[in-house]
């Protein structure tokens, strides 16, 4: 007897053994992919983990715009001379790109990176005002000649560059959530810097997801519990440097009408079901402001957001706020 109880403890600790959180993270796509993951198996989650680092890597590949082989940088090179075949997950980018250019009126706009590519924030350099102006008429989405049907895509202006950065890290974490799905993962995060997707809950109970305070890195603006939902920040402070003439931050999100940083917002973030829409958004609402960007929102079912301004105020969208007192 004392036997078989032993024996059925050392399968229950085998058991247990089997059955873990597992946590990954790495860089990549520039910034601090991490997935945190619940299976039954720890072996199976390990593989599951290591499949989303893969999938990212796969997409930074593809999308990068510094790397020579990326579908990006070969249409930066060749699409303002002809138009250039394209892949139809590619497609579908720039599609959905269009889509929230013509829904913001071209608050959002990839081809903002016609006068971006000019600035470095690490080594802070920016254009000259002189090249600010020659760039910014090759700031404009409709300038963009997308054949879904063929498969192409051409520029009419010789200086467009696009970047996908405002859209491929929300792309990014809903490939990652199909790829844990298919390793039947049920509770799961995964990040991509300021972006966000969370699968089922934390076995029970919600996820908290705290919402960064734009002037103290150290601190929470707020914390929410949440579950399957795609959450996406954009922020001041993410790659910025101060001007040393003017004392201004000079930041990557950009007011497409005149090629410099964004003002009046430090921080947006945005709740909806996938980061394709998200990630993009947050963006949009950036570059509106808090009126604009709100009125926005509230046209849109499905999605919140939360806005920070300069003054360091939180606005929010009507679905969450608190419910009016009697």
């Amino acid at each position: 007897m004392l036997r078989l109880l032993l024996l059925l403890w050392l399968a229950s600790l085998s058991l247990i053994s089997q059955a873990d959180w597992i946590y990954k993270t790495d860089a990549i796509m520039g910034t601090e992919i991490s997935v945190y993951l619940w299976h039954d198996d720890s072996a199976a989650g390990e593989q599951a983990a290591a499949a989303v680092m893969a999938e990212m890597r796969l997409i930074d590949q593809w999308l990068s715009p510094w790397v020579e082989t990326s579908e990006l940088y070969k249409v930066n090179q060749q699409a303002a001379r002809a138009p250039v075949p394209i892949s139809a997950p590619f497609a579908e980018l720039i599609a959905r790109s269009i889509h929230y250019s013509d829904l913001s009126s071209g608050a959002f706009d990839i081809t903002f990176a016609s006068v971006g590519f000019s600035y470095d924030y690490r080594a802070k350099v920016q254009p000259s005002d002189a090249d600010r102006e020659r760039l910014l008429p090759a700031i404009n989405y409709k300038l963009l000649t997308l054949d879904r049907d063929k498969l192409s895509l051409a520029f009419a202006h010789p200086d467009i560059r696009i970047d996908l950065g405002g859209i491929a890290k929300g792309y990014a974490v809903d490939r990652a959530i199909e790829v844990l799905q298919g390793f039947g993962v049920a509770h799961a995060t995964v990040s991509a810097g300021g972006d966000s997707r969370l699968l089922g809950n934390k076995r029970g109970k919600p996820w908290v997801v705290g919402v960064k305070n734009p002037r103290n890195e150290k601190a929470m603006a707020l914390k929410l519990p949440l579950e399957s939902t795609a959450i996406s920040t954009s922020g001041d402070y993410e790659r910025f440097f101060i001007d040393e003439t003017t004392g201004e931050r000079i930041h990557h999100i950009m007011n497409p009408q005149t090629g410099k940083a964004t003002q009046g917002v430090t921080s947006v973030t945005v709740l909806g079901q996938q980061g394709f829409d998200t990630d993009p958004l947050s963006t949009t609402v950036f570059v509106l402001g808090v009126e604009k960007g709100l009125a926005l929102i509230e046209q849109l079912p499905g999605f919140d957001a939360i806005i920070i301004d300069s003054s360091g105020k939180l606005h929010f969208s009507s679905g969450l706020m608190p419910p009016a007192q009697n």
